[in-house]
């Protein structure tokens, strides 16, 4: 191993931006130590490393100094290990280029799919054909666009691109039983799929990612609290059936509300 003492990551086991740094980490063959945190009762050292935005994941360096913000950790990681596996690409142009889609993801393509997780009726339906918006721009950059006849975005092996969108992408599987809604269909964005069938085949992405069934469960109960939210705050001001109403049993240990935003 390249690192002579251990990183430490601060996370949250369902988190994919937790994960997304414990891939980078697996793929470049860094040791780390991992501390799960209570988003419902957050650590110290969570607190007092990152005291700006308060949330997962955060990278304590073997000196006390800490990162947060996981595109942040990702490229500390590459500049930092140079030796090890390097996620960005060479180029400077197709370094921008994953750095564009990472923006793409975390700013159009992750609160599309959230919506969805997060709503009913019209307001879900609107989401859906957001996401199949975002999903069908992603296909033709996989069919014509920079990432065409790549394996991977990052080429024959699993870059950053990849690590960004592939951990959240194994959400839309979870949403989709939860839900009861179809996000990706093989035969409208079938690149993608073939894509996302072959990142999830990953050894690294097998030891990152937790069971489906997992998965499952926490999204049923932070989709019914998340839904008793919603309607919470659309209930008449003396709302007698909302202030009595208890919290959805399957519920998830209640975080900050910033802190139970579905990310992709």
């Amino acid at each position: 191993m390249e690192n002579a003492a251990p990183l430490k990551l601060l996370g949250s086991w369902a988190s994919s931006y937790t994960h997304r740094v414990q891939l980078a980490l697996r793929l470049k063959g860094l040791e780390f130590e991992y501390a799960e945190e209570d988003l419902g009762s957050k650590s110290e050292a969570l607190l007092r490393h990152n005291p700006v935005y308060k949330k997962v994941p955060v990278l304590v360096l073997p000196d006390g100094r800490a990162l947060a913000e996981s595109a942040v950790i990702l490229h500390y990681l590459d500049d930092a290990f140079p030796a090890a596996r390097q996620l960005l690409p060479a180029d400077p142009f197709d370094r921008a280029v994953a750095r564009f889609w990472c923006h793409f993801s975390d700013d159009k393509l992750g609160p599309a799919v959230g919506a969805v997780f997060a709503s009913t009726g019209e307001e879900q339906e609107a989401a859906v054909r957001q996401v199949h918006e975002n999903l069908a721009l992603l296909e033709a950059e996989l069919r014509e666009g920079a990432f065409r006849g790549r394996r991977f975005f990052g080429g024959d092996e699993v870059g950053f691109l990849d690590v960004v969108l592939g951990c959240g992408s194994y959400w839309l599987a979870v949403f989709e039983e939860v839900t009861g809604v179809r996000l990706v269909d093989a035969d409208a964005f079938p690149l993608f799929h073939s894509w996302l069938r072959d990142f999830e085949s990953q050894e690294e992405v097998r030891e990152t990612i937790p069971s489906v069934d997992r998965l499952v469960d926490y999204a049923r109960g932070l989709r019914q609290m998340l839904l008793a939210m919603a309607a919470g705050a659309c209930a008449p001001s003396d709302g007698a059936v909302a202030s009595n109403a208890a919290p959805p049993s399957a519920a998830p240990p209640a975080p900050a509300t910033a802190d139970i935003a579905v990310d992709i």
